[in-house]
């Protein structure tokens, strides 16, 4: 099927999945800002300068990546928020600025769920918890008794409340281990530590590179099923550790009564962006898994993100205002 007839198709299946004013027949007709909440060039920002440059060529005019990072997502998110529902301001949510900071700060100035137009799922990804290769122990049973032994279990996390210090306490919860967690800015000053022997454990998506290099294992991976990347990894479920399957994912948002027709025109760009083949060994190469939806189906998926973190925090008591 040629891409144009692949374009009309999904055009007809997605129309009535978004809600709002008629669409001008002629959109787009100037450039598409796609707001970004992280820095350039980490693994939130290589999705969507991938599909950026795909739906630019899709679209017939160019989708602009402008970096808004701060606050877990949320200063870019209520931006986004607030601008015209035209078509032309979209946002790059992650599930830390749409399932876990609204669930865990109750200062942030909206809804996840109903206050923005769901365009589009883009990509999953698990998490590999990882130690330094040099350790003795082979799995993570072994590095556990270890920790019971000597008193601790020390997991590198990115901040309060984020997947990591999540990850922290259901295994300490699970397995009887006194787990600290320790904080850092990013992923890379936490991997920084475990390959000096500083620090126990850390959980990344980005982490082929260093295992493939012989420098950090991988003992486990989190998500429902095993992770193709690692495969010899059993998941965290399969450890006993409960409610473990969380993953990294990010998708495309709009203000709230932006077009229908828009909402499906956007969203059958990105799932051609998706279907790519280069789109997806880029992807595969900094481990993530394109995973397109429907809007509608995006939309349900964002709503049970939230309810999840929203038990979670409640659970652990993890309110961080």
């Amino acid at each position: 099927m040629l891409r144009r007839d692949f374009l009309t198709a999904t055009l007809l299946l997605a129309a009535g999945t978004g809600r709002g004013q008629p669409a001008s027949t002629d959109w787009p007709n100037r450039p598409i800002r796609l707001v970004v909440p992280v820095t350039p060039g980490g693994l939130t920002d290589i999705p969507a300068r991938l599909l950026a440059a795909h739906m630019s060529r899709t679209l017939g005019q160019q989708v602009v990546v402008e970096n808004r990072p701060g606050a877990s997502g949320t200063i870019a998110s209520d931006l986004v928020r607030k601008l015209p529902p035209d078509g032309y301001a979209l946002l790059y949510c992650t599930a830390a600025s749409h399932a876990q900071s609204p669930a865990f700060r109750r200062n942030v100035p909206y809804n996840p769920v109903t206050d923005f137009m769901p365009v589009a799922r883009a990509v999953v990804s698990p998490f590999a918890i990882l130690c330094r290769a040099g350790r003795p122990e082979r799995t993570m049973e072994e590095l556990l008794a270890t920790a019971r032994r000597e008193g601790r279990l020390t997991f590198g996390t990115t901040g309060p409340a984020s997947t990591g210090h999540i990850f922290a306490l259901q295994i300490a919860g699970a397995k009887g281990v006194a787990v600290e967690p320790i904080h850092f800015g990013g992923d890379s000053p936490a991997i920084q530590e475990v390959l000096a022997g500083r620090l126990d454990l850390h959980y990344a998506a980005a982490a082929r590179q260093y295992v493939e290099a012989g420098l950090l294992r991988a003992l486990a991976t989190t998500g429902a099923t095993r992770w193709d990347v690692f495969p010899d990894a059993p998941t965290l479920l399969e450890l006993g550790v409960p409610d473990s399957d969380l993953s990294g994912w990010n998708g495309i948002l709009a203000p709230v009564g932006t077009p229908a027709e828009v909402v499906a025109k956007l969203n059958a760009a990105v799932g051609l962006a998706l279907a790519d083949a280069e789109v997806t060994q880029r992807l595969a190469a900094v481990g993530l898994t394109p995973h397109p939806t429907t809007a509608a189906g995006f939309g349900a998926f964002m709503a049970d993100e939230f309810a999840r973190y929203q038990a979670i925090a409640a659970n652990f008591n993890l309110h961080l205002d």
